[in-house]
């Protein structure tokens, strides 16, 4: 691990998740690898974030406030930034995480021996059960066929075994980027408002910087359930809609990723068993498809901020 170990900056974006940001700061300050500071991304400011910075201790927690809420590609570089400008030299590795992951204390130090000589490394993600919620998508089509079979965790290891393998792209909940990643490949894109931010830079860093990913530890991604189900349904349709034109955009717009077009299908078929099939949902969908791929543009684009209005708009 050597001297990567010292200088550790986790990068987190939030936006309202109070209970789930405290709750990833414990975790943070239990690591066996002290890291050497946090810095957030507060896309909500109303002075709680900054307040829990202040409450927290045994960590460096830098708070970067921007009510214009710009979604967690920009608020992850902006928050990146910010960490190379505060920390300075000493930074020898970014640590983005989501808000509501739930690190054991001892995931840092796995990852940081398990990266060896690649640029980025990503663990896998487990659900409120224990099951296995997300891996990274690994380079190997035997590995990938055999790690669809995994229902846990422990499954994946015992298929694919623990140790770093390749990755095609991984999911942003968890990655560890060094420094030299870093500054070679650059941060999150700003453009993509919401969902397929993280594929983009992940396979920006297989291409670039090397991506791995270990079976030896697993990162419970916990998101609070929300109070109000009908709320919670309509802003999934609207994260839905984003992911289809940032997956639209990458399958035919982006060197790296045009492997994503094997993906498109599946994911618009998800879409449609989701929401259901009607006029409203087709047409929305097409506009996404459209505004991605013949339009070239990210759901961050023009269209993609017309159709959230649009969306809003239906709801009052």
């Amino acid at each position: 691990m050597g001297a990567m170990t010292r200088g550790v900056v986790a990068v987190v974006v939030t936006y309202r998740r109070l209970p789930e940001l405290r709750r990833l700061l414990e975790c943070l300050g239990r690591s066996t690898v002290p890291l050497l500071g946090c810095v957030i991304s507060d896309h909500s400011p109303d002075g709680s974030v900054v307040k829990l910075a202040r409450e927290t201790s045994g960590l460096e927690v830098v708070v970067r406030e921007d009510p214009s809420n710009p979604g967690p590609g920009a608020g992850w570089s902006n928050a990146a930034a910010r960490a190379i400008e505060h920390f300075g030299e000493p930074v020898s590795a970014l640590w983005y995480l989501d808000d509501d992951v739930v690190p054991e204390p001892d995931c840092l130090e796995i990852l940081l021996r398990d990266i060896k000589g690649a640029g980025a490394i990503a663990p896998l993600l487990s659900d409120t059960e224990g099951a296995l919620w997300a891996f990274p998508e690994p380079e190997e089509p035997d590995l990938r066929r055999m790690i669809r079979k995994a229902g846990t965790p422990a499954d994946a290891r015992l298929l694919i075994g623990d140790a770093p393998h390749p990755a095609c792209w991984a999911t942003g909940a968890c990655l560890l980027v060094t420094r030299r990643a870093y500054d070679r490949v650059g941060g999150h894109r700003r453009d993509f408002w919401l969902l397929g931010e993280d594929l983009e830079y992940s396979m920006r860093l297989a291409s670039e910087g090397g991506l791995v990913f270990t079976c030896r530890t697993a990162v419970p991604h916990l998101p609070i359930p929300s109070g109000d189900a009908e709320a919670a349904r309509r802003g999934g349709y609207v994260k839905f809609c984003s992911l289809l034109q940032n997956l639209s955009y990458l399958s035919f717009h982006s060197s790296h990723s045009r492997h994503m077009r094997s993906y498109l299908p599946g994911n618009y078929r998800r879409f449609f068993r989701t929401y259901g099939w009607g006029w409203t949902q087709i047409t929305d969908a097409t506009r996404c498809l459209m505004g991605g791929v013949v339009r070239g543009e990210p759901a961050g684009g023009a269209i993609g901020q017309n159709l959230r209005r649009e969306i809003g708009s239906r709801h009052g």
